[in-house]
C-alpha cells in the first residue's frame, strides 16, 4: 500500500532538543583595559588608508600663490603621526606642518609630495 500524505502528516517524530548554555555577559568590573578589542587606538597610534587606485592620500593644494602639501584620511593620533613623519622625511621642518584634528589631515608648506608619498612607502607599507 502506497503512503497518502494525510497518513504522514499523522505520524509525528519526536525530535531531540539540544541543551545549549546560555552566553553569560561578564561584569565590567571583571574586564580590563588590555582585554578590550580596540585596545589603546588614537593614543600613540594612527592609520591612514590609501585610496582605492592603492596610492597614498598625498595630494597638492592651492590656493592664490599659496602652495602646499596635504595629507589626508588619517585616524588616530594626528600628532604621533606629525612626529614620525618628521623623524622619518629630513626635508620636513616640524614647524611648517600644521594639523587638523577634526577633519583627520594634515597640511606640509610647500610642493613636497612626490617625497612624502616615498617617504610613506618606505616607513609605513
Amino acid at each position: 500500500m502506497k503512503a497518502s500524505i494525510i497518513s504522514l502528516k499523522s505520524v509525528k517524530i519526536p525530535i531531540p532538543k539540544p541543551t545549549v548554555k546560555p552566553y553569560e555577559i561578564p561584569s565590567l568590573s571583571s574586564i580590563t583595559a588590555e582585554q578590550l578589542p580596540n585596545n589603546g587606538f588614537g593614543l600613540k597610534n594612527y592609520h591612514i588608508s590609501k585610496t582605492k587606485f592603492g596610492e597614498w592620500p598625498v595630494y597638492k593644494k592651492i590656493q592664490n600663490t599659496k602652495v602646499t602639501t596635504e595629507v589626508k584620511r588619517i585616524k588616530g593620533d594626528l600628532d604621533q603621526f606629525k612626529k614620525d613623519l618628521t623623524n622619518a622625511c629630513s626635508f620636513i621642518n616640524s614647524q611648517n606642518v600644521t594639523v587638523n584634528k577634526k577633519a583627520g589631515y594634515l597640511n606640509i608648506k610647500g610642493d613636497v609630495v612626490e617625497k612624502v608619498k616615498s617617504c610613506l612607502n618606505e616607513n609605513l607599507v
